[in-house]
């Protein structure tokens, strides 16, 4: 389990610099980001999104199951931010209040110019922005790394 847990962990941090960096259209669109931006997303998510990884590291080496619980439960907020933010405005219809601060533009506007023409397999409901398939994939992996990384410490 742990094994799987690092490499479920690894990869989310490994995708997110993938799609974060790498022009894949239409499965993302950084075609139409500043490098900048992409140098400050990177900055700013992958030490978090490596944490939970070198936490359960940590706590294998160091037979101390805490640090896995911890290590899953950091991944499991970071999924969950990821889903309120994606899956808030397309299931209730309400963006989170964080979703764009700073941008001096709503969450539906941000998602029409950057979103909307990559990879959405999911119905639409309304004029409600749909995550696209690129963060469902990297969700799905936060949350099974997350998961993984719980099961992973109770067996330390």
């Amino acid at each position: 389990m742990l094994a799987l847990a690092l490499t479920l962990l690894l990869a989310a941090v490994a995708y997110f610099l993938l799609v974060t960096l790498v022009d894949l259209f239409p499965l993302n669109n950084v075609r139409d980001a500043k490098r900048e931006e992409q140098r400050t997303e990177v900055a700013i998510n992958a030490p978090m999104m490596t944490l939970p990884a070198v936490l359960l590291a940590l706590a294998a080496v160091l037979s101390v199951p805490a640090l896995g619980y911890v290590a899953g439960a950091l991944e499991l907020l970071f999924a969950a931010g990821g889903l309120v933010l994606w899956w808030m405005p397309y299931l209730i219809g309400v963006a989170a209040p964080w979703a764009t601060a700073g941008t001096g533009t709503t969450w539906a506007e941000l998602h029409a110019r950057t979103y909307a023409q990559t990879l959405i397999v999911l119905p639409r409901i309304g004029d409600r922005p749909r995550p696209n398939l690129e963060h469902m994939i990297l969700h799905g992996l936060m949350l099974a790394g997350g998961v993984c990384a719980v099961l992973a410490a109770a067996r330390l």
